[in-house]
């Protein structure tokens, strides 16, 4: 080999070993901050889709709760099942007394206090009702006096006081 096949050769493989290195430099490392700024999206996404799916959930159990509740943040509504349920248990209640409504930022509570006499299997009969009911309904206190009896052929009445809370869901 000669001189000259020599220089050529060296400065072949100086070109080849110079565009290597731009290469490297230049292309490479642009892509791969590109990559690395994909992936960062790609992690924020998932996690974004993680709670968009959450958030879905969430309203699909808010839109279930939401037929339960009542429709006014009122108790009426409330007295009307109470008192449906009494009647059908074959109940008579003495007394109603509305308790003042408790207020958040999602939901109001209705809580009514409830005053009556009954013997113990229409109580059960009562409460199934009241727990069952298609309305969010819960017994949120209860109280109860023995019964006391005169007259040995009488049934047994106890003094049931017992307070029952229902929902009103905030739109």
């Amino acid at each position: 080999m000669d001189i000259g096949q020599r220089k050529d050769i060296i400065v072949f493989a100086l070109i080849v070993i110079l565009a290597f290195l731009i290469g490297r430099n230049g292309i490479y490392k642009q892509n791969l901050n590109r990559i690395d700024s994909i992936r960062l999206q790609l992690e924020e996404e998932k996690k974004r889709n993680d709670i968009l799916g959450i958030v879905g959930i969430l309203d699909r159990k808010l839109q279930a709760h939401q037929k339960r509740s009542f429709s006014t943040a009122d108790t009426t509504q409330l007295l009307d099942r109470v008192s449906q349920a009494a009647e059908e248990a074959d109940i008579k209640i003495d007394a109603f007394n509305p308790s003042p409504a408790v207020y958040t930022k999602q939901y109001t509570e209705l809580p009514l206090k409830i005053s009556l006499g009954c013997e113990y299997h229409k109580l059960g009969r009562f409460l199934s009702l009241i727990e069952s009911s298609k309305e969010f309904i819960w017994v949120k206190e209860f109280k109860m006096q023995r019964a006391t009896v005169t007259d040995p052929g009488a049934p047994k009445i106890s003094r049931i006081d017992l307070t029952v809370s229902s929902l009103y869901l905030e739109k």
